[in-house]
């Protein structure tokens, strides 16, 4: 019996996706975003992977860009070609640049949901919906303070994801 590869092979190698996302702010804290990050996973079975991922934010409200550091799940819901997919990224963020008014490391959280599909058995582009939330120092008018708050955006998320054999 013959069986071709319909979805990436969970004892060979990880899961790797670069993406860009571009997203419009929401809420009062609510920022517009645009951002590239690369992941990489490892399977758990045929339909979960887990692992880290680092990227590089531009929060446009804000004026200021971000460097986030976080821990990357997905869960596929068929183990096919194409299958739809959620997926959660929680971590931290650092902010650069002069601009910043942000102090050292703060919240980063990510969830999507959307499909994969391959382009060879190794290849695929996974694109998804998805709500990114950082934590920053905001101006509260109501308060006449500065405080804590949730800059979010809700987003379109393209990428390229592939699996390198043996690694």
């Amino acid at each position: 019996m013959v069986k071709a590869q319909t979805s990436f092979d969970p004892g060979e190698g990880c899961l790797n996706v670069v993406d860009i996302t571009a997203g419009k702010g929401v809420g009062a804290y609510g920022s517009d975003i645009l951002s590239s990050h690369y992941l990489h996973e490892r399977f758990i079975n045929e339909q979960f992977s887990m692992g880290v991922g680092a990227g590089y934010s531009y929060l446009g409200s804000y004026g200021f860009p971000a460097v986030p550091l976080y821990f990357s799940t997905h869960c596929f819901f068929l183990d096919q070609r194409f299958s739809p997919f959620v997926n959660l990224r929680t971590g931290v963020y650092f902010p650069i640049g002069a601009k910043s008014s942000q102090p050292g490391a703060n919240l980063f959280v990510a969830a999507g949901i959307g499909v994969k599909t391959h382009i060879t058995p190794n290849i695929g582009i996974m694109a998804s919906a998805g709500y990114d939330a950082y934590l920053v120092k905001a101006f509260d008018s109501a308060k006449d303070d500065y405080r804590n708050m949730m800059a979010s955006a809700l987003g379109i998320r393209i990428g390229l994801c592939f699996q390198i054999p043996g690694w």
